[in-house]
């Protein structure tokens, strides 16, 4: 895609995130609750077992989060599995991550991206992230977005996000899934990460332009000023939300980084600082920007190859 159609895009899908951030959380003062959360070795859910609850109807199934926030709503994981033909269990399993406020991508992508994973014999399931579609609660004053002007809030989210990830992922091994591996966009290439760091059952791993430094996110795009501003001035060691932070367990050949050049949200250079940390895994540097990315169908079924050739 020509470049400045990639950042036209990217620049225009920034105003709309800005106008979707809630406000008036309430978030003021903080600071070292979040720096507390951030860095207690349980913000990662190691304590996440495979769910008890999980009911499968047709090609959707619930649970209950392991993690419960202060909106009943949003402590029931709803999400979609779609199992290779014949006997699943025999399959690998891709565990797809959507991105922030992209209902439209679980809506529409991800099924496109099932059938074709299933075409090649792979099962795939995905849910839906914390606040997102059935998880947007409706009381009066509650926060309805994943990301607000309480950091204390994201970060719970995100905490969230990965017991969801991490139950959904611990169900699937206990019914003896082939290999299980995680495709993630945007947020969700965050959130892969973080699984890639932490999952030792995750067999590959695919972060597609993922928010590889969050801490420049907060810091520096438009639609987290209401974060900054709520922060009041006060500094938050923010380490253990980047990605080079951590070390993965997935072998770096099991692990491919997609990014953007043209990216307005996840600056390429974070990305390729995440590949020389992480001991080289597979880079594609592709002409495009960060909303252009997923509307490639030959990017897509590129990386479903990748996955291929690794499951």
């Amino acid at each position: 895609m020509r470049p400045h159609l990639a950042r036209a895009l990217d620049w225009f899908s920034i105003k709309l995130a800005t106008l979707a951030v809630h406000r008036t959380a309430g978030g003021h003062g903080h600071a070292a609750e979040v720096e507390t959360l951030l860095h207690d070795p349980r913000f990662f859910c190691d304590f996440v077992g495979a769910p008890k609850d999980l009911r499968i109807e047709g090609r959707s199934f619930s649970f209950s989060s392991p993690v419960r926030s202060a909106w009943e709503r949003n402590n029931t994981v709803h999400g979609r599995f779609f199992p290779a033909s014949g006997t699943w269990q025999t399959a690998a399993t891709v565990v797809l991550l959507h991105g922030w406020n992209h209902e439209l991508g679980y809506e529409t992508l991800f099924p496109w991206l099932a059938r074709r994973l299933n075409a090649a014999g792979l099962n795939a399931a995905t849910f839906e992230l914390p606040y997102h579609r059935h998880r947007k609660p409706r009381e009066p004053g509650a926060i309805r977005n994943f990301i607000a002007d309480d950091l204390r809030h994201v970060a719970m989210a995100a905490h969230q996000a990965l017991a969801d990830a991490r139950a959904l992922i611990a169900w699937l091994s206990v019914q003896g899934s082939g290999r299980v591996g995680v495709w993630g966009i945007s947020l969700g290439g965050w959130l892969a990460g973080l699984l890639a760091c932490v999952e030792e059952r995750l067999g590959f791993a695919v972060l597609m332009t993922p928010v590889a430094r969050m801490d420049r996110v907060i810091a520096e795009l438009e639609f987290c000023e209401p974060i900054r501003r709520s922060l009041g001035g006060a500094r938050v060691r923010m380490e253990p939300l980047n990605l080079m932070s951590h070390r993965p367990k997935v072998r770096p050949q099991d692990i491919l980084v997609v990014a953007s050049e043209h990216d307005l949200f996840a600056p390429v250079e974070t990305v390729e600082e995440l590949v020389g940390c992480w001991g080289a895994p597979t880079l594609w540097r592709l002409p495009h920007g960060h909303i252009s990315i997923i509307l490639s169908a030959s990017v897509m079924q590129r990386t479903v190859q990748w996955i291929v050739e690794r499951s």
